[in-house]
């Protein structure tokens, strides 16, 4: 994802948990927070006036992306399809 989106020109900047990820190692810039501040992931977006938000599957604070949207970010799957498929509980009741 990283790779594809530098050949269509976007700067690209990798935000993990930790150092090293294979993201990292790829994008123009990376920062390392803790993913489920939400504090951070916020000075992070504004900071930057990201274009695009690409949430990983995993631990992150999904809850802001609803935010992100509202500000005219666009979060790629949008909040509510990364909310679904970080949530257990929510893909359980969609399921049944």
């Amino acid at each position: 994802m990283v790779i594809a989106m530098q050949r269509l020109g976007q700067y690209v900047i990798a935000v993990d948990n930790y150092e090293n990820t294979p993201t990292m190692q790829v994008a123009h810039e990376f920062k390392v927070i803790h993913m489920l501040d939400g504090a951070s992931l916020d000075i992070i977006v504004e900071k930057h006036n990201l274009d695009f938000i690409v949430p990983e599957a995993g631990s992150i604070r999904e809850q802001c992306f609803y935010g992100y949207e509202k500000r005219w970010y666009k979060a790629i799957p949008s909040a509510k399809a990364a909310n679904f498929t970080m949530n257990r509980k929510a893909k359980w009741r969609l399921s049944t």
